[in-house]
């Protein structure tokens, strides 16, 4: 009698288990069947799901800091920050007008983010140069001044004043 009631499938069940077979072969990347045993997903202390492995991310940390105790916070954080960053240059990405996404669609959503650092040395690039024009513009500015009051034999403050 309970085999009965097991085997008998209303459409929501039916459609629900489907919806899951499906998320299992998007997930997995195969179409392996629904039987096998998810992923396991991480978790945070409030419950939140981790994009990434906590391990894989803390050691890509670890590589960078050494000698320093890095909080359960900081991993958990950069684990949500990589996992939005990643988000976006999907959404990026599927704006390929092609069926399939190429590395020049990955070269593409990519770009700014690599560019940052160009960016931070063009900004210093330009902060010189403009102190350089701001310190030649002094200058001229003073020889005007040199030059104006020797022809008329009256000083800027003097004119001004008038």
């Amino acid at each position: 009698m309970a085999d009965e009631i097991q085997s008998q499938e209303t459409p929501e069940t039916a459609a629900v288990a489907q919806e899951e077979a499906e998320e299992l072969v998007d997930t997995n990347g195969s179409d392996a069947p629904a039987e096998q045993a998810p992923v396991p997903v991480e978790k945070t202390a409030e419950g939140e799901v981790l994009p990434f492995p906590r391990a894989r991310v803390v050691s890509i940390i670890r590589s960078e800091i050494k000698d320093k105790i890095i909080r359960s916070e900081v991993k958990e954080a950069t684990n949500f920050w990589i996992g939005n960053l990643l988000k976006k240059i999907a959404k990026e990405m599927n704006n390929s007008m092609y069926g399939s996404v190429g590395i020049a669609d990955f070269q593409r959503a990519t770009k700014p983010y690599d560019m940052i650092e160009d960016i931070v040395k063009d900004r210093e690039r330009i902060m010189v140069s403009t102190e350089k024009l701001k310190l030649d513009s002094d200058s001229i500015k003073r020889e005007l001044g040199r030059f104006f009051e020797t022809i008329t034999g009256k000083s800027d403050e003097q004119t001004n004043g008038l």
